[in-house]
């Protein structure tokens, strides 16, 4: 795995791993949020971090760390190695939600 690491407003933590899914297919829903939800506030309180595969494990991996005082997420997206179209969409997808505010409210495929 070839890991991307930098940071992301917790506000659009969740339309970022919507647009994760729609990239590699992946049908993310409220239980794959709420996975989310539970490993982040477990480790509001300490440096811990939270590791979760969105559709095939081999393929892509989500890292994430809670940044309390500052609202904003440490991430790290691990994109397996030999997809360098994919890495690339990564980093178009991260690039957006880092300049723009997205809802919090976004949908998922319930």
């Amino acid at each position: 795995m070839e890991y991307i690491d930098g940071w992301l407003k917790r506000d659009n933590l969740k339309g970022f791993l919507v647009a994760l899914s729609e990239i590699i297919g992946y049908r993310f829903d409220g239980s794959d949020w709420g996975a989310f939800e539970a490993g982040l506030e477990a480790r509001a309180h300490g440096d811990g971090w939270f590791s979760y595969p969105l559709g095939d494990a081999d393929e892509l991996e989500v890292v994430v760390s809670r940044v309390v005082e500052e609202g904003e997420t440490e991430i790290r997206v691990g994109v397996a190695e030999g997809l360098p179209c994919l890495r690339e969409q990564v980093r178009v997808a991260w690039m957006i939600f880092n300049r723009f505010e997205v809802s919090p409210e976004v949908e998922t495929a319930d």
